[in-house]
């Protein structure tokens, strides 16, 4: 760490990988399989374990790749097997996890697979992983995921001796119990334990399991732990007392399932485990009496497959970029799946899911339905929203008002109309958090009214306690400063019910929408435009963010890229603004958000100026704002750079080679470092990144040129000039449309033609079979 920096909870230094591995790009660990679906990592070296995440309402699991992990209920931060370290920021190797071991009782020799292994593959796939071994001459394939719906994951284990000789083998299973609640990861505190691990914990062992219940008052819920398989013959739980730098004394159960003898000849042996955990007996006891039956497991791996079997056919694609394919028909799906049942942390924050919701839509209305209404549910009377919301509904919400929570709820609502037709939505009662009732219509129109009625200098909107880029929060000491992107994003938003109200026939509330956004469009062109650039917002003191004025932070991307989608900027604008943006900020992953990094204006911009720059929120290439940019290029008319930013920040990019970027081949991050930190590109924090949502929406809806429409799919192909055919399956209000798309030579019209009939215009209209095929010629 540099000599005159003080060391802060976010800081990287200690992750830097060395300037070896930052330089070789010869150096790979694996390869996407199976079409796609699957990423096989054959060497187990990676930079950082690579892992994968299963997950439902309820629970959620993860996996290194060498098996290793934790598991939790309900939240990251509830755990019900045993890992110190926190879920965010930066990766950590995983000390505690799954444990499997062999003992050769011919020799006495004994190995722990998971660990041990050398020769060790791991393939991951959305919904489970499968990782195979060779040891002792033995050859081991251990499968895990999580079911639909119970609250557990799965251990599969198959044994098999490749040779004709017998073995004498006994196999231990191995977990270690935490069920403690966590608290947020601060530099000062280290990882806080809400609560003590180990404190009112009663634990017992039958023959095939190990069993365990707290009533600890520290947690949310009364919890019953089990962990037990059909194929054990003999269970031991023993405690594991640590004592912590502060005194404090925790108690871990250790939990261990051993197999009879196994006489291993030419035949597989098959193992079935379950690991999870309720939070009522009875329940308990149910998946205690459900799991005792050996034909349960493949009945439940057989239902995970064919859940992700239909999310992967609708939306899919067939393209020339075979990377780009493989993460728009799986791997975005994958991490949508994660964010949206977990968002990023111990709660539930409010703009995070509802931008996860808005990527939900296109794959499952009914569940974005009802996460739409847990959201607005959250909503004040008054129109604000809490920041995050608890996951555990005890009431306990993170009360700070970031004023952008409003925003993102319009793009959100508006797709899922257009994707179901249902415009009772808009009628649906959904309380408020404090007192009341309202249609989802009125939640909608209250939060924007909210935004539009409290605004400050030059117009523009108040940021109470933050807005989307919360490192700024200093920049509100008093809750006077204003941001010019959170009005444009009003502006959008408001441009979206416009939109929406025309639609459905409310001409009252759609007028009063478009003075308003008339008014606004007029506010931000003539007191927030620098010259070559929107300002960002303006402090409490009225100095402005984002200005040529300023030092540190002269330019920020998002104010640029959300007044080009949104409409604020006039053709003339928005070509500045991005050529200025391109030239500033401008990189070869993808433009920063912010230059130059801060370091010396803390006292005036708060938090962002203690992060290291070149990370995070000060001066990073943060991936949700490259998807911003990404929107901005197509919108005005440059879709050849907005693929080529979408190529360069997926971790498929060549020139960001594993040893370079660290993180997983098959999953986006928060950030890259950029251009001002020493380890351009590396990646020190994925998968809880509100990117996904983002970029399959762009890859679909706007490259590929299939989008809902209210009354059918609108098409507009968007794709590099050497791509001269593509296709798209969409599933769209139970009509599965197959339309493959041909580019024409020296005509750039469109012609559409379905089930033989051509059509005038862009709009395929809804039909009422079951299946349509579609030619679409570019």
């Amino acid at each position: 760490m540099p000599k005159n920096r003080i060391e802060y909870d976010c800081d990287t230094f200690n992750y830097w990988c060395s300037e070896t591995d930052y330089n070789n790009r010869d150096k790979t660990f694996g390869r996407f399989v199976d079409d796609g679906r699957g990423y096989r990592i054959e060497d187990p070296s990676t930079p950082r374990p690579w892992l994968n995440y299963f997950s439902n309402a309820k629970f959620g699991s993860v996996i290194s790749n060498r098996g290793l992990g934790f598991t939790w209920y309900k939240s990251t931060l509830l755990r019900i097997t045993k890992y110190d370290h926190p879920i965010d920021y930066l990766p950590r190797d995983f000390q505690d996890g799954r444990e499997i071991i062999v003992t050769d009782l011919t020799n006495g020799e004994q190995v722990n697979v998971l660990r041990s292994a050398d020769n060790l593959i791991c393939t991951h796939y959305p919904g489970h992983s499968i990782i195979s071994a060779t040891v002792m001459g033995i050859e081991f394939e251990f499968t895990l995921f999580v079911p639909i719906d119970d609250p557990c994951e799965i251990w599969q284990l198959k044994i098999s001796n490749p040779t004709n000789n017998e073995r004498e083998l006994k196999v231990s299973f191995q977990q270690t119990w935490t069920l403690s609640r966590f608290g947020i990861h601060t530099a000062e505190e280290g990882i806080p334990y809400i609560s003590t691990p180990g404190e009112r914990l009663t634990v017992n062992s039958e023959a095939q399991g190990c069993y365990c219940s707290t009533d600890n008052p520290d947690l949310p819920y009364a919890m019953y732990g089990f962990f037990q398989s059909p194929q054990a013959v003999k269970s031991k739980i023993r405690p594991l007392n640590e004592i912590r730098p502060d005194g404090r004394e925790f108690v871990f159960q250790h939990c261990e399932l051993k197999s009879d003898i196994i006489k291993l000849t030419d035949e597989t042996v098959i193992f079935n485990l379950v690991a999870g955990v309720e939070t009522e007996a009875t329940a308990a006891d149910q998946l205690k009496t459900k799991y005792a039956t050996a034909t349960i497991f493949n009945d439940e791996f057989n239902k995970i497959q064919q859940k992700w079997d239909n999310t992967v056919n609708s939306p899919a694609c067939k393209i020339p970029d075979k990377p780009l394919q493989y993460f728009l028909n799986f791997w975005f799906k994958n991490q949508l799946e994660l964010v949206f049942n977990f968002v990023r942390s111990g709660q539930k924050g409010y703009r995070d899911t509802i931008q996860d919701a808005w990527g939900e839509t296109m794959l499952d209305t009914a569940t974005s339905t009802e996460r739409l209404v847990e959201i607005l549910s959250h909503q004040y009377s008054d129109g604000t929203a809490p920041r995050q919301y608890s996951c555990f509904n005890d009431g306990e919400h993170d009360t700070r008002r970031f004023m952008d929570s409003p925003v993102w709820l319009a793009r959100t609502l508006i797709d899922l109309v257009k994707e179901s037709g249902d415009l009772t939505l808009l009628e649906q009662q959904v309380p408020f958090l404090d007192s009341g009732t309202a249609s989802i219509d009125e939640h909608v129109w209250r939060a924007l009214d909210y935004l539009y009625r409290n605004r400050g200098q030059h117009g523009m909107c108040l940021t109470g306690d933050g807005d989307w880029n919360d490192a700024l929060e200093g920049i509100s000491k008093d809750g006077d400063a204003v941001s010019v992107w959170l009005t444009i994003a009003m502006y959008d938003a408001i441009n979206l019910m416009v939109e929406l109200y025309d639609y459905c026939g409310n001409d009252k509330r759609a007028a009063i929408l478009k003075q308003r956004a008339a008014e606004i469009k007029d506010l931000v062109n003539r007191n927030a435009w620098d010259g070559e650039w929107y300002y960002y917002g303006f402090t409490g003191t009225g100095k402005p963010i984002g200005s040529k004025e300023n030092k540190e932070g002269r330019i920020h991307l998002n104010a640029q890229t959300w007044a080009i989608f949104a409409g604020i900027a006039d053709k003339k604008r928005a070509a500045t603004a991005l050529k200025a943006v391109d030239k500033i900020l401008g990189t070869e992953l993808g433009p920063m958000l912010l230059a130059p990094p801060y370091v010396d204006e803390g006292d005036e911009v708060g938090r962002i100026a203690n992060l290291e720059p070149g990370t995070f929120e000060n001066g990073s290439i943060y991936q949700h704002a490259v998807a911003f940019y990404i929107y901005a290029c197509i919108a005005n008319g440059n879709s050849k750079k907005a693929y080529q930013t979408m190529i360069n920040l997926l971790p498929t990019n060549p020139e960001n080679f594993d040893c370079r970027r660290s993180s997983e081949p098959y999953c986006t991050g928060n950030y890259y470092c950029g251009a001002n930190h020493p380890r351009l590109g590396q990646n020190f924090f994925t998968w809880f990144t509100g990117n996904a949502a983002w970029l399959i929406r762009i890859g679909f809806d706007l490259m590929l040129g299939v989008k809902t429409g209210f009354n059918g799919l609108e098409i507009n192909p968007q794709v590099p000039e050497a791509w001269d055919n593509y296709s798209v399956t969409r599933n769209y209000r139970g009509c599965i449309y197959n339309i493959s798309f041909t580019r024409q030579a020296n005509d750039n019209s469109l012609r559409l033609v379905v089930d033989g009939k051509e059509l005038t215009g862009n709009i395929i209209p809804i039909s009422n079979n079951r299946e349509c095929q579609v030619q679409c010629w570019f």
